[in-house]
């Protein structure tokens, strides 16, 4: 479908980057990321935000955690007022605590990308206390139809969002559940762009 006037607010999309608050350098660049794709994609009905967990460790904390997590709040805040005269509900971050993993034999996030993912995707259908951490006026993401799910260096060009939305809300790609054998029987729950490589 052509958004060419933008995303309608029915098929509003939030786009998430699952990473990981490893040092403060790092925070940096994924706060500098995350503004880069919104300033090329701008949207009223297009939201971004950074899904976090800490790194596996020894122990539930770390000296420094409570401070990358401090780092994360205050960018996306600080995004948010930068942007406030346009709308004030952009940016968000979504951090997770780490959980005793037997099997690992170490403190992660659980499952971590796709564990992020599916609690991201629980809060979405209106689920409490998934994360640790929220920043951003989380009551619009419950009226979010679909999730851009970008790696850390995976860039969004310019538009390249409306497109996404615009072909997932295509009548020929959107999904048949069958709610007697519990599975989608027509269309698609998940599509794939081709990601180029840039020099």
């Amino acid at each position: 479908l052509d958004f060419k006037d933008g995303i309608p607010p029915e098929q509003r999309t939030l786009v998430v980057v699952p990473t990981m608050l490893t040092t403060a350098t790092g925070v940096e660049h994924l706060l500098e990321g995350i503004e880069e794709r919104y300033l090329a994609n701008r949207d009223t009905a297009l939201h971004f935000a950074l899904l976090t967990d800490f790194v596996d460790a020894a122990a539930e904390t770390l000296p420094g955690d409570d401070e990358l997590v401090q780092l994360a709040r205050e960018g996306i805040e600080r995004l948010n007022e930068k942007y406030s005269a346009i709308r004030s509900d952009i940016f968000y971050l979504f951090h997770r605590s780490r959980h005793w993993n037997p099997q690992q034999g170490e403190w992660m996030g659980e499952e971590r990308k796709r564990g992020k993912l599916a609690d991201l995707n629980a809060m979405l259908r209106g689920a409490k206390e998934r994360f640790a951490s929220v920043v951003g006026e989380t009551a619009i993401l419950l009226r979010v139809r679909y999730v851009i799910t970008l790696d850390t260096d995976t860039q969004l060009p310019r538009d390249a969002a409306r497109l996404m939305a615009g072909t997932l809300a295509h009548p020929l790609n959107r999904p048949v559940y069958d709610a007697q054998r519990r599975r989608v029987v027509d269309g698609y729950t998940i599509l794939q762009p081709r990601v180029g490589v840039s020099l």
